[in-house]
């Protein structure tokens, strides 16, 4: 009998004391002093850091996220709860605080701040908590992760505080060791790092500013400052579309928290020309001697004449080309074999 009255008593006081702390947390944030014995501080330099530490009751972690944020969506904190603790629920509270003074430091253990965030451990042996730092962050809550509202001083780090909030709870809970691993959650994006480069015609060099202007689009969306993009991870389209230069389309594919590098370079908007033909072959354009190569020479718009003489065979071949056109004529020597009776 007095093993179910001390039981029912106890969960009586677990319940004041959580209807307590949820009352608090319920209020509008506020400023306190108070006395950690202990911060711990945790510095993620890198955005693949990942960083364990261990913490008492009535201690403290500052955490500092690395300068370049362009990644970043949100800090989580994992949690690995002791046994007792999880069986005296509510027991044990966690605090988000902002707008510090002083600076958290190890050397510093009393602080004022403004109280943001409220809540208790779990009856659980692991929680996850996310403290997003941009509308980026799209991870939903679980049984066993919270996500926070955004954090928008986390320029100046997370200081976050535990402390027991229910008494009557035995010593050695009040000596229990929580182990915590920080680390910075990466944005589901890459970046690409894009140039574009005019080609090195004489014709292009004698455009004027407008008439070298381009427009470029990704995904069929029109991009002004398209240098640097951050981007969903995936494959991607682009397209440099222009009045006096060729259009151009590329596909390219951005890794998570990764930079892509992609060159354009912009050919004229004359016609071009390749001639493929057998060794010792004579070719002549419009009756001037050309050399034969795979690569495309730049022609004008109209009509034009290629000439080949190879040994005492000559082939002529009449061509119409238009601009932003590229045309390819193939000299092929072939023979045939057939059977005779």
């Amino acid at each position: 009998m007095l093993s179910l009255r001390f039981k029912a008593f106890a969960a009586n006081k677990k319940k004041f004391s959580l209807c307590t702390l949820l009352f608090l947390g319920a209020a509008f944030s506020f400023s306190e002093n108070f006395r950690v014995r202990k911060v711990i501080p945790i510095e993620l330099s890198k955005i693949d850091d990942k960083i364990t530490v261990e913490s008492g009751i009535n201690d403290a972690l500052f955490v500092t996220l690395p300068e370049d944020l362009t990644y970043i969506s949100a800090l989580e904190l994992s949690f690995k709860i002791p046994e007792l603790i999880a069986t005296w629920r509510d027991s044990v509270a966690y605090t988000l605080y902002d707008n510090l003074n002083p600076v958290p430091s190890e050397n510093n253990l009393n602080y004022y701040g403004e109280r943001i965030h409220l809540d208790t451990l779990p009856g659980k042996l692991s929680l996850t908590l996310h403290i997003p730092i941009s509308n980026d962050f799209t991870i939903k809550d679980t049984p066993y992760s919270t996500k926070l509202p955004v954090f928008k001083n986390y320029k100046k780090g997370f200081f976050l505080r535990f402390m027991m909030v229910m008494k009557g709870v035995p010593e050695s809970l009040e000596n229990s060791v929580l182990e915590i691993t920080a680390k910075p959650v990466l944005k589901n994006k890459g970046k690409l790092n894009l140039s574009i480069e005019p080609p090195d015609s004489s014709a292009a060099s004698s455009l004027s500013e407008s008439e070298k202007k381009i427009s470029v689009f990704i995904d069929d969306i029109p991009v002004q400052n398209y240098e640097t993009q951050l981007l969903s991870t995936g494959e991607h389209h682009l397209s440099v579309v222009s009045d006096f230069f060729r259009n151009e389309l590329r596909t390219f594919r951005i890794e998570q928290a990764k930079t892509t590098s992609l060159s354009v370079k912009l050919r004229g908007i004359e016609p071009l020309l390749k001639i493929l033909c057998p060794k010792d072959t004579k070719v002549f354009l419009d009756d001037t001697p050309v050399s034969a190569t795979e690569e495309p020479m730049a022609i004008t718009q109209g009509e034009h004449k290629v000439k080949f003489l190879l040994a005492d065979y000559e082939i002529v071949k009449t061509l119409s080309v238009l601009n932003g056109r590229t045309y390819s004529v193939n000299l092929n020597v072939d023979a045939s074999v057939t059977e005779e009776e």
